[in-house]
């Protein structure tokens, strides 16, 4: 173990010499175990596959996008009646749309080899539900684009608080005490009502230090309560044994804890104080609890050399997935520019995760768009969607389809950011203002605002990013594009197709 884990840490570091470090820049729930041998996001791509080529479908869709003053949302009110084959308190009009919906379902169902019992337990889900009902309204509003935009976001990240017991270097959040303007209770879970009644799937709630809130967990049960999944992003002093066993209980689908080095000395440099233990303690609170547990570890050139024992780390202390997260020079983070890798080290290092996905029990993720790309061409045996969902190639004349369908960097298409105060953003890592949850009608803000107008259109993109042949898939990263270059339609700098901006940068530190 110790020799392969030194070759790695050599291939690691097999990058050109020539260049100078410089300034940088979802987990589904488990199938039931009838489940074929696909995973969920795969099975959704052959749903929409089959759909997209159908012009009835579209008309089917359109009436099923329009809102009944009675029902609520008829998409996923037809997909839950498809599911359960209940639709005694629909109003009529709904009852016909719910007919039209399970005439679809079927059709499609029989063109492959998903069940019509495994596709209701899938919609069963309200995750999955609610994830297919924003993907077939986007289709119908948007149409079957490439890379695609969802009716409503799938995820959104909620930064719930500045307020956090560490002080870490690289926080983009630049968290420490609470802002005076912060959402109260009362605004917080109107928020939370606003998102559900928007038809957002999946709440991240992020931070700060989200366990420091102390109505978090009331705002937690209102998401559960909503129908909405939710994890916590941590850093996992908090995550004590009774914080556990609530987030157990209010069906926490994920816990992610950041970990920014494989030992004590390294983590603690990123964190500012000792939390090294308290940290691992708390992972392995998570891990006997049998929550899904994530480690994410933002890379740098300090810790660049530490990603293999990192991973063996996580490994050992039970965790089911590790992220590789961007470092992104933003918030406290722009105090340590310099440390960002080169775009060779970020190469190599993706080709290191790939390698390794198909060899670990654990899944290695990455929140680098240019992942995608490189198990494309690596041929790994998974392929990275985003950062928060990967596929199997068992279905190879889909896999490709899929990769341009989801898009790689989801920013702006499939999830969107609330800060503290409620200002909407298109990402945690992009400090641009689109509006305010509290003021603002939320859909309005996602279907007209025009960042997110820029952040879909790749076409615009500049440099590389526009033209690259992986363009669909991958995208590059916006918030370093805009953290770097100040235009979220700049080329991302830490690509090696980009060695031109990137060698720029370099030369003007």
């Amino acid at each position: 173990m110790a020799e392969e884990r030194q070759e790695q840490e050599d291939n690691l570091m097999k990058s050109d010499s020539s260049e100078a470090a410089g300034p940088p820049a979802s987990v589904p729930k488990t199938l039931p175990d009838a489940a074929p041998q696909k995973d969920r996001t795969t099975q959704m791509a052959e749903f929409i596959d089959k759909w997209l080529g159908n012009s009835a479908t579209r008309g089917v869709l359109r009436r099923l996008t329009k809102r009944c003053p009675k029902c609520g949302r008829r998409t996923e009110n037809a997909l839950l009646a498809y599911a359960t084959g209940k639709s005694t308190d629909m109003c009529l009009g709904c009852r016909f749309s719910r007919f039209l919906m399970s005439k679809a379902l079927d059709s499609m169902i029989a063109r492959t080899d998903i069940s019509r019992e495994m596709a209701k337990q899938h919609l069963a889900d309200p995750m999955w539900r609610k994830g297919l009902a924003s993907v077939l309204e986007g289709i119908a509003k948007y149409g079957p684009a490439k890379p695609f935009t969802a009716y409503a976001p799938f995820l959104v990240v909620w930064n719930i608080s500045r307020l956090c017991n560490l002080k870490c270097r690289h926080c983009y959040e630049f968290a420490d005490k609470p802002r005076p303007d912060e959402l109260n209770t009362e605004q917080a879970l109107a928020a939370v009502d606003k998102m559900a009644d928007a038809g957002v799937a999946y709440i991240a709630v992020s931070g700060g230090e989200p366990l420091m809130r102390t109505d978090f967990f009331e705002v937690a049960r209102r998401i559960h309560e909503k129908d909405m999944a939710f994890s916590i992003a941590t850093n996992g002093t908090l995550l004590t044994k009774e914080n556990v066993q609530k987030l157990k209980e209010l069906n926490c689908i994920y816990v992610q804890v950041s970990v920014n080095g494989a030992t004590p000395a390294t983590h603690n440099w990123f964190r500012g104080v000792n939390a090294f233990e308290k940290t691992m303690q708390g992972i392995k609170n998570a891990v006997k609890h049998d929550l899904t547990v994530g480690i994410s570890m933002t890379v740098t050139s300090h810790n660049y050399k530490e990603v293999p024992a990192a991973i063996e780390l996580s490994e050992r202390l039970g965790a089911q997935f590790f992220m590789h997260y961007n470092f992104i020079p933003t918030g406290r983070g722009k105090n340590i520019q310099e440390l960002d890798i080169t775009p060779q080290q970020r190469e190599n290092l993706l080709k290191l995760l790939a390698s390794q996905n198909s060899r670990r029990k654990i899944k290695l993720l990455s929140t680098a768009p240019q992942y995608s790309r490189v198990c494309i061409e690596s041929h790994a045996a998974t392929i990275a969607m985003t950062h928060f969902d990967y596929a199997s190639p068992e279905m190879t004349e889909s896999i490709r389809f899929l990769a341009d369908f989801i898009g790689g960097c989801g920013t702006g298409r499939l999830y969107c950011a609330l800060e503290p105060n409620g200002d909407i953003e298109s990402c945690v890592f992009i400090p641009i203002r689109l509006g305010n949850i509290k003021t603002d009608d939320f859909l309005g803000v996602w279907h007209n605002n025009d960042v997110l107008k820029k952040l879909r259109d790749r076409s615009a993109f500049k440099a590389n990013c526009g033209v690259c042949e992986f363009r669909n898939v991958c995208g590059g990263c916006r918030a370093r594009a805009y953290a770097m270059l100040g235009d979220v339609q700049a080329c991302d700098p830490g690509c090696v197709r980009n060695q031109e901006s990137w060698g720029r940068l370099v030369k003007n530190v």
